[in-house]
């Protein structure tokens, strides 16, 4: 009795085992895995102005009211310029005890405020005005008012570039695509601003400033896609 309960519980091991096996094997199939990228151009029509105001001073008091009368002149300057205050965004003063390789020690102040400017031409007077004030530590980059609808547009070339080469490796193989098992999409791309040659404005006047061309900025999304396939 004991030695045929034994061999029925035996039988049902092997079946379950082979049921499992055929399962994972149904849903596992045959895939082919795809990474591809899509890029479009899209016209700069704004320059992300990135202004670091910083001040040192033996004295953290003295090293606050330094850092306090810049911030005020870079008011004073947004405001003359006609920069709305939605164009502003402006990180809040760090003060720091710090000691510099000439074994100087004292206290260092830092904020960062980023400035957008929709008239590109204003990028070049305000750098001027700011080095006259004091500030030298600022950068600039491209961007465009049309970010979102070229990112989308970038997506859509990435996905379609996804199909057309999982189609040619399926035909090569001699298999068909029945549908998408996976997508990854965030694992890079994105928009390189690129902001060449200005800063090399202070070294131009007006009239032949670089920023006079139109400049394109490269705008790319990458995917990753699982697509399901079948022989044909």
């Amino acid at each position: 009795m004991q030695k045929s309960l034994l061999i029925i519980c035996l039988i049902i091991l092997v079946f379950g085992a082979k049921n499992t096996i055929a399962n994972n094997h149904h849903e596992s199939g045959n895939t082919i895995t795809i990474q591809a990228s899509g890029e479009v151009q899209v016209t700069a029509d704004l320059i992300l102005f990135n202004v670091n105001i910083t001040q040192f001073n033996a004295e953290a008091r003295e090293a606050f009211l330094e850092h306090k009368k810049q911030e005020a002149y870079l008011t004073s300057l947004l405001l003359e310029e006609g920069i709305e205050e939605r164009y502003i965004s402006a990180n809040p003063i760090n003060i720091s005890s710090v000691r510099r390789s000439n074994n100087l020690t004292g206290y260092e102040t830092r904020q960062q405020v980023q400035i957008t400017l929709h008239d590109i031409s204003q990028f070049e007077s305000m750098q001027i005005a700011l080095i006259e004030n004091g500030f030298g530590v600022f950068t600039g980059n491209f961007s465009s008012s049309d970010l979102k609808n070229a990112q989308t547009e970038a997506l859509k070339k990435a996905v379609e570039e996804a199909r057309n080469k999982a189609t040619i490796l399926a035909d090569a193989a001699g298999l068909r695509i029945t549908g998408v098992q996976n997508i990854e999409y965030g694992i890079g791309g994105g928009y390189s601003p690129g902001l060449r040659g200005v800063s090399m404005a202070l070294e131009m006047d007006s009239s032949g400033s670089l920023l006079q061309f139109e400049h394109k900025i490269p705008v790319s999304e990458t995917v990753k896609i699982v697509y399901k396939t079948e022989p044909i």
